[in-house]
């Protein structure tokens, strides 16, 4: 039947499985009558139903069922008795479908089955899929209510079929980067970089190691048999190349086989729906966080900055043109689109889109398209050209977390020029070679001119730091451009950060499990005045030269190493003592291996009485009023979060710390509300940041006594005070313990500020009217009980 099978491939034409109108492949009634086994029971009403669409769109049902069963028996038969060549003409004639849609995200618990098929080598995706291009992942997202958007990757096709041992030894290799070029080191091949430890001391006492990432040009050092095995990273179809020689070089399996596939430690891939992120374990991390569509989808980005400008002003939030969001906005948009004349181009984008697809410059009503969502954007026609010449600015954001807030910006970046000369004329609005700056569309343009230097400002693509250098010798000022690009970012975060951290709250089950990188696409106009185009939550990593080397390569290491990645919990106390000696750790660090202590959403009671205090104070506004009293009675859950906040620090090499710092407190009153531990951080800085080494010093002396240690253990009987999971620290309603029955053994003054908090809560967030339903006259302890439970 292989024979026969084979013969079928080689005598039919490929036929486009989506297109339900493509003619169906010919297949010999030989083959007919061997391939008999029934299709799956279908219900008579819906199999009359089906005949109905099938009559409509010309596809008989004999030629239907003639092809469903010859690719089934193709592709669940498959024998390695088939050539190479034949096998080859198989995987072109019938490619493997997943079963999981293309278009959804890849899951944790994908079957193992697609995962082979979807994770085994670079050689098993195209260009598209692994590298992508210095553009970003196509996203087509589909809104379901609060549900994260699903993601698909564009020119996604098929996978070619590859051995597994072929795909082990693949897997096997390392790679290195060589004169800017990343290359794979063959089996058998020397590695002749120098080795470096891969484990990073805290700099806290009683806390465990972090992993290293070291550099390019170094590779990690041997890791005990023990350790080694356990080290797993779990592939997508997207983790791209500068990713996989990152982890190979600093030790860890790249892992797909179906024994090991839910025993991972990490993850680079696309982002999920937010229900997906509970199904981690709280000892994985990835890199998104739930619910940061909301800064990337093109159409939520206008949305939520849009709210803040209204709120705050056009000179605080102005820095997005104006957009109009189809078609919920079409009548402003008609609005507008009279105001103006014939000759003001406007610019068309998908909402949820990447890579240039589907962006068109227009300047008439009839060029716009009402099949499907749009936005529609105010086109700057006044871009700052260099040689005549359009560009855009991509920046790389990282953020650590979300409560608190701490966001990071990558010195350098990537300059994208349009290939061709700028020209504001009306005829020229339809090349794209003019107008857009993405890579992936001006690489075809003949006039596109490569650069491989990275200090060099010439050619279609400079690094970040070319440009700052080109700026200033034009006697531009570039300090007061990266603050005004600063303020940028940090408001465009903030914007998004209040769904972020209520999905976070409700689908995490540790503070641990997230990291994001961002790309931002920023134009400057004629005056250097940044505008934001877009925000990218899979900002491209493919290398393609020597100049996107330089530039991520050290990015990638360096995000992975603020993101502080532990060893896995899988040893004994003595097995981790040994290790330790072994690595030659000879700081007091308590366990060698992730403690989920460090990073519990457990408070005690304690805990949430101070954070309810603290909150209460930030009510008024004023920031003295709990500035100083912070500080003053570190609880377990401050000293963790503090811990953490300067472990982060001793890793910034070409990162920037931009929130938090002594002056970013004027940011916060643009959050949806004051949340505690922002306010913490606030307070560490405005105290510590001329004076780092004291603060160093007292957090270690809590360190020596375990104290960052002390997590309240959760009681059968429910006793002990919990952090639920859909609960946040921004909301100190939620910490309020509900008052008993006899309310005489708590002071008036405190029922009375607890209840003017819960009224205050409930008249914005519910209504004046449900609070009084369970507050009758006298009895305002059954309305503080009510919403203390809500």
């Amino acid at each position: 039947m292989d024979e026969e099978s084979a013969e079928v491939a080689k005598q039919t034409e490929p036929v486009d499985a989506q297109d339900a109108s493509v003619d169906p492949v010919k297949v010999p009634e030989q083959i007919i009558n061997d391939l008999k086994p029934p299709l799956d029971f279908v219900p008579p009403k819906l199999k009359r139903k089906r005949k109905i669409v099938k009559r409509k769109l010309g596809v008989s049902s004999k030629t239907e069922k003639t092809l469903v069963r010859t690719t089934r028996k193709i592709q669940m038969k498959r024998k390695p008795a088939l050539g190479p060549v034949d096998q080859i003409r198989l995987d072109a004639k019938y490619p493997l479908i997943p079963d999981f849609d293309v278009g959804s995200p890849l899951s944790i618990d994908t079957p193992d089955s697609c995962a082979a098929s979807l994770v085994s080598t670079d050689s098993d995706f195209p260009d598209s899929v692994i590298g992508l291009s210095d553009d970003d992942s196509s996203y087509d997202d589909a809104e379901q209510g609060n549900e994260d958007s699903q993601s698909s990757i564009s020119g996604y096709t098929s996978m070619s079929s590859v051995s597994v041992t072929q795909s082990r030894d693949n897997l096997s290799s390392s790679l290195s980067e060589e004169n800017g070029q990343i290359r794979q080191i063959k089996p058998g091949e020397e590695d002749t970089r120098p080795r470096r430890a891969v484990v990073r001391v805290s700099r806290f006492s009683n806390l465990p190691p972090f992993i290293y990432f070291p550099p390019a040009e170094e590779r990690g050092a041997d890791l005990p048999q023990d350790l080694a095995k356990n080290m797993k990273w779990k592939l997508s179809t997207i983790t791209p190349l500068v990713v996989r020689e990152a982890l190979k070089s600093t030790g860890f399996r790249l892992i797909k086989s179906k024994s090991e596939s839910k025993d991972w430690m990490g993850m680079w891939g696309k982002h999920m729906k937010s229900i997906e992120f509970s199904s981690l374990k709280a000892t994985q991390k990835i890199n998104h966080f739930p619910g940061t569509f909301q800064i990337g989808r093109k159409d939520r980005l206008w949305r939520n900055i849009r709210k803040l400008e209204v709120k705050f002003g056009v000179n605080e939030f102005g820095f997005l043109p104006q957009t109009y969001v189809l078609p919920y906005d079409l009548k402003s948009l008609r609005k507008a689109w009279k105001k103006t004349s014939s000759d003001v181009p406007w610019i068309i984008k998908p909402p949820a889109s990447a890579r240039g697809q589907g962006i068109k410059v227009i300047h008439r009503w009839d060029q716009l398209s009402s099949a499907r969502p749009l936005v529609v954007q105010e086109y700057k026609n006044n871009p700052y050209l260099i040689s005549g010449t359009k560009f855009d600015i991509r920046m790389y954001v990282l953020i650590t977390s979300f409560d608190p807030l701490k966001i990071y910006l990558y010195e350098d970046g990537l300059v994208r020029f349009a290939s061709m000369k700028y020209s504001s004329e009306m005829t020229s609005l339809g090349d794209n070679f003019i107008h857009l700056t993405n890579y992936s569309i001006n690489k075809h343009c003949d006039q596109y001119i490569h650069n491989e230097d990275a200090g060099a400002c010439k050619g279609s693509k400079w690094t970040l730091k070319s440009l700052w250098n080109y700026l200033r010798n034009e006697g531009a000022d570039v300090d007061e451009l990266l603050m005004r690009i600063r303020d940028l970012v940090i408001k465009t975060v903030v914007s998004g950060e209040g769904v972020v951290n209520r999905l976070c709250n409700e689908n995490l089950k540790s503070t641990y499990q997230c990291y994001e990188l961002l790309g931002f696409d920023i134009l400057l106009d004629t005056e250097l005045r940044p505008w934001l185009l877009e925000v990218n939550i899979s900002p491209s990593l493919h290398s393609s030269s020597s100049l996107d080397v330089t530039v991520k390569g050290p990015l990638i290491r360096e995000v992975f190493n603020l993101a502080r990645f532990h060893f896995p919990s899988k040893f004994n106390e003595e097995k981790q003592k040994e290790m330790s000696k072994i690595l030659g750790i000879e700081q007091e660090i308590g366990s060698f291996c992730m403690d989920g202590r460090l990073y519990s959403r457990v408070l005690s009671m304690g805990e949430k009485e101070k954070i309810e205090d603290i909150l209460l104070s930030a009510e008024s506004g004023l920031r003295q009023e709990w500035l100083g009293s912070i500080l003053e009675d570190l609880k377990p859950c401050d000293i963790r979060q503090l811990v953490h906040y300067e472990d982060e620090q001793t890793q910034l090499v070409n990162f920037r710390k931009i929130f938090p710092t002594p002056e970013s407190h004027r940011y916060l009153k643009y959050m949806e509300y004051p949340r505690y531990f922002n306010l913490l951080l606030d307070a560490w800085e405005n105290k510590y940041s001329t004076n780092r080494r004291q603060g160093l010093k007292l957090l270690d002396s809590f360190c020596c006594k375990g104290i960052h240690l002390e997590v309240p253990q959760i009681m059968s009987n429910g006793a002990t005070a919990t952090l639920e999971p859909h609960s946040t620290t921004s909301l100190p309603v939620r910490f309020i313990r509900p008052l008993s029955r006899s309310s005489s053994t708590i002071p008036a003054s405190s029922v009375s500020a607890r209840c003017s908090r819960a009224f205050h809560l409930f008249r914005s967030r519910l209504s004046f009217s449900a609070f009084r339903r369970h507050s009758p006259a006298g009895d305002i302890s059954r309305g503080r009980r009510f919403y203390s439970s809500y």
